[in-house]
């Protein structure tokens, strides 16, 4: 009798072992890369295109962040060396690109071969000769998120050099491309939270270790400050909305306090500004 009611303990341990393992299976299976970010990419490569006529560019590029210490890489190019130029990285503070970046102001420049600040390290990578450039800067508030790139002009050098008509039309397609850009950034670290959170285990969540996990991670990634700090607030309020009734009470009305707030003070700026 005792050994029957062992084999019957062991089958249903390996039973709910097998059932976890298909579980976790089914949950490792989840994946929302790229379900926000791929519609916003799509959009900013499209401007692009538009972008490019419209200045008159043969190439023209969208670079962005790669870490916190000022480097840059492509994200989009309209080219047709785009393969290549997506696995350039432009070391901080090298090249036009670069000084454009970390002063967050445009540059024209007739013929990079005259200018000291042109790094030729991407042209040498890839086989290509850059001639005339326009960088402006991608800007969202006070900060600068990236860089605007037109490169030559269509058929052979000699090229004109850049117009300052055409540098308005850089700076306002710069605007748009801005915004999505830091949407798309956001877009790209909720997809890597939602990833984490969703294959985080059951035990984890109980415990309370998962959040404490994606707060550290968080705090790793060199994603924006302003886009890390609002998924670290993110956490803490679903942390203490889900202890119970009386703490989402007790946010919904913090939050509403807050909105009445900041609203009353805009308008106020509002007034004062506008007499």
């Amino acid at each position: 009798m005792s050994d029957n009611n062992d084999t019957e303990k062991s089958q249903g341990a390996d039973g709910v072992e097998a059932h976890s393992a298909e579980v976790l299976a089914k949950i490792s299976a989840i994946d929302v890369s790229n379900t926000l970010s791929a519609p916003l990419k799509r959009a900013i490569d499209d401007i692009l295109q538009v972008a490019g006529e419209s200045v008159g560019s043969a190439d023209a590029s969208v670079l962005i962040r790669d870490g916190n210490e000022g480097g840059l890489r492509f994200l989009v190019a309209v080219s047709e060396i785009e393969d290549e130029l997506l696995k350039i990285r432009i070391p901080p503070g090298k090249g036009i690109a670069g000084l454009v970046f970390s002063s967050g102001q445009p540059m024209a420049v007739n013929d990079v071969s005259s200018e000291g600040s042109f790094w030729s390290g991407a042209d040498k990578a890839i086989g290509f000769k850059t001639i005339t450039l326009l960088a402006t800067p991608l800007r969202t508030g006070n900060e600068t998120i990236g860089v605007l790139e037109f490169v030559n002009r269509p058929g052979d050098p000699p090229y004109p050099p850049f117009t300052p008509e055409e540098m308005d039309r850089a700076a306002r397609f710069a605007d748009t491309i801005a915004h999505l850009l830091s949407a798309y950034e956001l877009a790209v670290l909720i997809e890597s939270l939602f990833d984490r959170t969703v294959k985080a285990t059951v035990g984890d969540s109980e415990t309370g270790k998962g959040e404490n996990e994606l707060r550290e991670w968080l705090k790793s990634t060199d994603a924006a400050p302003e886009h890390r700090d609002l998924l670290l607030q993110v956490i803490s309020l679903r942390e203490i909305v889900g202890r119970g009734e009386a703490e989402r009470e007790m946010c919904r009305d913090l939050l509403d306090t807050l909105a009445r707030f900041t609203e009353k003070n805009s308008a106020s700026s509002s007034s004062y500004f506008n007499f």
